[in-house]
């Protein structure tokens, strides 16, 4: 496991495998997304979309195995005991019609069914119309495994896992402030469940 959380010279496929390990390995996933709803929570619909928005070169049969292998994340990563998952979500994720309105109520029901159904994920939302914070700077991801602990930070061209203290220890403190300024679990998730049913029954009236 040690070995993972070094930063040896990679090819792509050894990226991604690295971090599929690290993902795999970790007692605690803590994720961080300012425009998006996270691809560990992602739906089959919102996925594609968002996959295909990111690259749109792609052909359409690589767009669709890499958002069924995003649906199955979450499924994979399920250890009974000790795994915690924490998603902090900005609030406009949940208005963003990504692939459309009816792609968008789809996800949210999955999300908030996920919220029900995995004890270890606990989902967050960061309200509009707060302060500046360390989160509009961009999206990642914090992973902590038996003391090792890596970031890992994404844009449109390139992407990093880092494991320098100094590195982890800027995110955690990100981190940190963010879970401060997010809405309660409780809250959260009556907030999601609320747009939902507002962007349901406006999709049932324009029928």
């Amino acid at each position: 496991m040690t070995a993972i959380f070094e930063a040896p010279a990679e090819t792509l496929g050894e990226h991604i495998a690295r971090l599929a390990a690290i993902e795999s390995e970790a007692d605690t996933v803590q994720l961080w997304q300012p425009m998006l709803i996270p691809g560990l929570l992602q739906s089959y619909g919102y996925a594609a979309a968002s996959i295909h928005a990111a690259a749109p070169a792609l052909p359409l049969d690589v767009v669709g195995e890499r958002a069924d292998a995003r649906r199955h994340r979450l499924d994979r990563l399920g250890r009974p005991g000790g795994r915690s998952i924490t998603a902090v979500i900005d609030e406009s994720a949940l208005y963003r019609p990504v692939g459309g309105y009816a792609a968008l109520v789809d996800q949210l029901e999955r999300l908030l069914t996920l919220e029900a159904l995995q004890p270890s994920l606990t989902v967050r939302v960061l309200p509009q119309g707060i302060e500046a914070h360390p989160g509009l700077v961009g999206a990642f991801t914090l992973y902590r495994s038996a003391g090792r602990q890596a970031v890992f930070v994404e844009s449109l061209t390139s992407s990093e896992i880092s494991t320098r203290p100094e590195d982890v220890a800027a995110y955690r403190s990100a981190w940190d402030r963010l879970l401060g300024l997010a809405l309660p679990a409780r809250d959260s998730v009556e907030l999601i469940d609320g747009t939902r049913e507002t962007l349901w029954r406006r999709l049932k009236t324009s029928r």
